[in-house]
């Protein structure tokens, strides 16, 4: 008897809450629309699990094809993207401070100079900091160029020696990384995200 009656006090509800939402546009848009266009914004923003394609700019002062490869492992690379060539440092600045670009790596004009002579060859390297997440990304990328950029570049110098290009792969590199992932193998942050967010977004909407 008595969930009987609470299931009749509960469709009583149900339906007044009805007429009063179908007579009250703003009503039915909070109850209803709002928290769906939120929900459907959040999933959105959070829709990409990793950054990628941050755009650089690239001083070449060398032009030579080692800084020609340089170049091509940088627009290789999926977490940045070469956005453009420029001629001056002056107009990589105004691009940085245009945000047109996050940073810029400079190839100097000895470049290819000193690596044929044995000699240290740095790619400089100048990022805006003032985003953290984009610098970091931004610096471990182009680390990662660099090294591959070593790599090769010592390899060939075996090679030229009469070393065979496996044999010089292994001499270069004897040690290697395997790596396991043991746990959230999918590295996905949004199942995270969900289950605290958007519970939160909805009673924030209900208060």
């Amino acid at each position: 008897m008595r969930l009987t009656q609470l299931s009749e006090a509960f469709i009583r509800n149900a339906a007044y809450e009805r007429r009063f939402l179908a007579k009250n546009s703003w009503d039915f848009a909070m109850v209803v629309w709002i928290p769906l266009a939120t929900v459907l914004l959040i999933w959105w923003i959070f829709s990409q699990t990793q950054i990628t394609n941050l755009p650089i700019g690239v001083i070449d002062q060398d032009n030579s094809p080692v800084a020609n490869t340089a170049v091509r492992y940088l627009e290789a690379s999926p977490d940045i993207t070469v956005r453009q060539l420029y001629r001056s440092p002056a107009a990589a600045e105004a691009a940085i401070l245009q945000r047109d670009i996050y940073a810029v790596v400079i190839i100097p004009e000895d470049f290819s100079r000193n690596i044929l002579s044995s000699k240290p060859a740095p790619l400089i390297l100048q990022v805006n900091a003032q985003y953290g997440t984009h610098s970091g990304i931004i610096q471990k990328s182009v680390q990662s160029v660099a090294a591959t950029l070593s790599a090769g570049v010592e390899i060939q110098r075996l090679v030229k020696q009469g070393m065979a290009p496996s044999q010089a792969a292994i001499a270069y590199s004897p040690i290697s990384i395997q790596r396991i992932s043991l746990f959230n193998a999918a590295t996905d942050y949004q199942q995270f995200l969900a289950s605290t967010v958007i519970p939160a977004l909805l009673h924030i909407l209900a208060m």
